[in-house]
């Protein structure tokens, strides 16, 4: 986080220090005398019914949610899928928070202003304390909307609040998504570890690519294999009973060098150029300017 952000964000006390303000319970409002920050939360809350309100759904659809559904795949595509919903959908809510603070600080303003533009032409008599008074409270009333502390802070409480659902939510998102990621590296390296033992179970692999590293495992020289051998995790005890075949089976050997071949010539950086290049540039005739 750059150092402009920092500014920016209201850092938690330190006598909160291992508390969730979000989650623990406060004390009830006067609803008879309701305070600012009561009427605020009864603001947010109307904004909060009409942005992200659900209607009520129909029979039928609750027909519907009342049946057995497959569960979703727990695989990495669709986590990431989610987390990529939840990303734009966050991104909408700020807009419209954004959007809905505008508007109430622009009606506050206009309403102070309401308030005040009158005084401001007001003709005071200084000799009485009492209009000299109230002309200073005026003016100190117009210095606090303007620095409106208060605003503001409610400001960053909506914001926090809004940022807290988002990160409850994102944050399993994100542990699921580094378990799965995790158990595909593990199934991968087991699967790249296994090798098979004879030629019929080479002919049963079913993934092209694991067959074609075999191959290509099999006609290398043994300083290559040697590699192959440490970067997969292959045992000698795994390997020698399909090479010692491949050296034995002249028809498994002409098999195995046949499906090289067929990758070569398919692949489009192996295949020869039917059409000649040049070193040097061809030689060119000059021809004298018109007269």
């Amino acid at each position: 986080m750059s150092s402009s952000s920092n500014t920016t964000l209201r850092r938690p006390t330190e006598a909160h220090g291992g508390r969730n303000g979000f989650s623990e319970s406060f004390e009830p409002a006067d609803k008879d005398h309701p305070g600012d920050t009561t009427l605020r939360n009864v603001r947010y809350a109307q904004w909060m019914l009409e942005h992200k309100g659900v209607p009520l759904p129909s029979k039928e659809k609750l027909r519907q949610l009342g049946t057995e559904k497959p569960p979703p795949p727990d695989t990495l595509q669709y986590v990431d899928e989610l987390i990529r919903q939840l990303k734009r959908q966050h991104t909408r809510d700020l807009e419209s928070l954004c959007a809905f603070q505008a508007s109430e600080l622009r009606q506050k303003m206009l309403d102070h202003r309401r308030c005040i533009d009158d005084s401001a032409y007001m003709d005071i008599d200084e000799s009485y304390p009492d209009q000299v008074e109230f002309k200073e409270a005026l003016r100190q009333l117009d210095k606090r909307m303007r620095d409106d502390p208060d605003t503001r802070l409610a400001l960053e409480d909506a914001l926090s609040k809004l940022r807290y659902t988002y990160v409850k939510a994102l944050l399993p998102l994100i542990r699921r998504r580094r378990a799965l990621r995790d158990r595909d590296i593990r199934i991968r390296k087991q699967r790249d570890a296994w090798f098979p033992q004879s030629i019929e179970t080479y002919h049963d692999i079913t993934e092209r690519d694991v067959q074609l590293r075999v191959a290509r495992f099999l006609v290398a020289d043994s300083k290559e294999q040697e590699k192959m051998m440490d970067k997969f995790g292959w045992a000698y005890r795994r390997v020698d009973p399909l090479r010692t075949a491949y050296k034995s089976n002249a028809e498994f050997r002409t098999e195995i060098q046949d499906t090289l071949k067929d990758i070569q010539a398919s692949d489009p950086r192996k295949r020869v150029n039917k059409y000649p290049t040049f070193d040097q540039p061809l030689p060119y005739v000059t021809f004298s300017p018109l007269l």
